[in-house]
Order: structure tokens, then sequence, then C-alpha cells
């Protein structure tokens, strides 16, 4: 009984002090994320409030589910059918950039290969949710830098969810073959492309069929239990079970009752208690001390995440027809690290992959990231430009 009032306590403290804290941060333009973790921060490694548990672990774990189901939600191809060829190329190239980046901060300057393939995977991909919401901050979501940097996120996101397929197979069985490689290739590829034409069809054709019950939440129960079912699929195929709810959301985009009903209930469902107790968690066993003794290590990390996406993605953008001050909008646009870079590198911690200094050297590289993102868009942007001179 005390374990259970511990946990609920537990969960309550986390709740509250991250929504409080991720509000404060939106009132200073920050990302709601910086909060988040800056709650988890003051809980645990600091306060001691709330520990880390087995259970809470596995309970917060929810909150990434969500978060991709979310995601895939709102990612429609129609949207940008005109550059996913360009955007793909200019993702794949940033991402391969930033993957060298980290693991040569990991090889060399820590010493192990293993560390360098971990730090690699996890400053590969963009934070899409803190691009987006920079790009409207500033004005340009709508524009074409905005349209492109929509397009390469998307890419981007399949890039990681590979990849962190990848690092859990790798983790689990101590090597990847080449065949199972090739497998999880096909097999990601082949969820997608059924998901996206005859999944999308059924799940629609499905939701509408439930809309005429009378019972009113239907329209809760059913999407959720659709994103369980395509997570457990996912796993037995040997794809990660948050690869399962992106495209379970894929599939449910195109639906006419996403935006008007399950968006947003499975929003206030997801921002309103998993998302923010997960990244809240995930800050409680950073152990703050050995930032000053990593400072060097953090500034490598933070290097190897700004620069190979400037250059990867905003100077290469100019072979697709970006002006100078387009190619670095895009390029910092691209900067942020965010769910992923925090998952895997949660993930790596379990196996025992990194150590507990590595895991808060990478979540403050995240956080430092998403601080200077947007103050870099508007240093860069023509129209905040304009107005700074009047």
């Amino acid at each position: 009984m005390v374990m259970e009032i511990s946990f609920l306590l537990a969960i309550a403290l986390l709740i509250l002090f991250a929504k409080i804290f991720g509000e404060i941060a939106v009132r200073l333009r920050i990302s709601s994320l910086v909060g988040e973790i800056a709650a988890g921060i003051l809980l645990g490694p600091i306060l001691k409030w709330v520990a880390p548990s087995d259970f809470l672990f596995q309970f917060s774990w929810f909150g990434i589910l969500f978060f991709l189901f979310l995601i895939g939600l709102s990612t429609k191809f129609d949207d940008v059918k005109s550059n996913i060829y360009s955007g793909s190329a200019i993702a794949l190239i940033g991402c391969i950039l930033a993957f060298l980046a980290g693991f040569l901060v990991g090889n060399y300057y820590l010493g192990s290969f293993q560390t360098g393939i971990v730090l690699g995977i996890a400053l590969l991909s963009t934070s899409t949710a803190i691009t987006i919401r920079s790009l409207v901050d500033v004005g340009e979501f709508h524009s074409k830098v905005g349209r492109m940097a929509l397009a390469v996120d998307m890419a981007d996101e399949v890039l990681a969810i590979l990849a962190l397929s990848l690092l859990i197979m790798w983790l689990s069985f101590g090597a990847v073959e080449i065949w199972k490689v090739m497998s999880l290739f096909l097999a990601v590829i082949g969820l997608i492309y059924v998901i996206i034409t005859a999944g999308s069809k059924f799940i629609g054709r499905a939701l509408t069929v439930f809309q005429r019950m009378r019972d009113q939440e239907i329209l809760v129960s059913i999407p959720l239990a659709i994103v369980f079912i395509v997570a457990f699929l996912s796993e037995h195929v040997g794809v990660a079970a948050v690869t399962g709810a992106f495209l379970a959301g894929v599939a449910m985009s195109n639906s006419p009752l996403t935006e008007p009903v399950i968006a947003p209930k499975m929003k206030v469902i997801g921002y309103g208690f998993f998302i923010p107790l997960f990244f809240a968690y995930s800050a409680i066993i950073l152990d703050i001390t050995s930032l000053y003794t990593n400072f060097l290590l953090v500034a490598l990390l933070l290097a190897a995440a700004v620069i190979p996406k400037i250059i990867g993605c905003g100077f290469f953008a100019r072979f697709f027809g970006f002006n100078s001050n387009e190619q670095k909008m895009l390029g910092i646009s691209m900067i942020p690290r965010g769910e992923y870079a925090i998952i895997i590198s949660q993930i790596a911690l379990t196996f025992g992959a990194v150590t507990n200094q590595l895991y808060t050297a990478v979540i403050a590289v995240v956080v430092i990231s998403i601080i200077i993102t947007p103050l870099l868009l508007r240093m860069h942007d023509p129209k905040f430009s304009r107005y700074s001179k009047r």
C-alpha cells in the first residue's frame, strides 16, 4: 500500500510540475519541452522528491507512444508531395553527417565504438515538433522554407524510426545481421505502404462505422485500441512499437473524423498527461554534478548536433533552388533535437550502453538546441530584421 501511495504521489508531482514549468517556458517563448525537463530535474536530482522505478518507467513510456501517434495524425503526405524527393535527399545528407559527427565524439573522444554508435543515432534526427513550432513562431511555416522543412522532417522521421529499431535490435542481440537489416527495412517500407493505402482506407471506414454508435467516447477507445494493436504487431514484425504508433497515426490522418474529433481528444490525453509525464521522468535520473566535469563533452556533442545539420540540410539546399538566406533558415530549423535523442539515450541507458553522465550530457544538448533554434531563426529571418530596425 505504501508503494501505491508513493507511486500516485510521484505521478501527481511530475504532472503538476511539468505542466507548470511547461507553461512558464511557453510564456518565455521557449518550447514547453524545456519546462517539462526542468521539472524532472527539480523533482529528481535537486529535491529528490521522486525516485526512478521500473514501474514508473514503464508507465511513463505510454507518453512516447502518444507523442508519435499524434505526430502521425498530423502527417499528411499530400502536403509535401512536391518536395518529398528533394526533402528526402536533404534529410539523408543531414542524418549521415550528424551520425558521423556523433560517432566520432563517442569513438575517438570517449574511446568506445558502442558509445559512438549510440551517440551517432541519438544525434541523427531533428525534432519535428520543435522545428515546426520554431518556424510557426517566426511566421515561416507556410513559406518555401517551411514546406521544405516539413518534407525534410518527414523523411528524417522515417530514418530515425529505422535507426531506432536497428539500435534496439543491436542492443538486444549484440549484432545486426545484414539480412535482418534488409528485412527490417522492407518491413518498415511494407508497413508504411500498407498503412498509407489499404490500412488507411480500412481504418477510415471502421471509424465511420463506430461513429454511428451511441457511445460518444467510442472515438477515443477505438483509436487507442488501433494504436496498441499496430504497436504490438510492429514489435512482432521486428519494428519498434513506437514505429507502429506513428504509422497508426498516419493511417488515421486522412479520416474526416481526425481533425474535428480524434486529434483533439488524443491531445487532451497525450499532452495533458502522458507526454509531459514521460519527458519529466526522463530527467529524473540526470546527474547534474557531471555537467561541470563534462563541459567539454557537452560542447563537442552540441557542435556535432548543430554543424552537420547546417551543412547537410542548409548548404546542400542550394542545389534545390534555395538562396543564401533560405539555406540558413532551413539549416537552423534542423538544429533542435528532442524526443528521439531522449528516447534513444534512455533506451541505451536501460541496456547499460551509456552512463548516467553521458545521458545527462545528451539531455543538456537537447535543451540547449531547443533554446537556441528560435533565437537563431529570428536573427536570420528577414521579417524580424526589418521590424528590429524600426
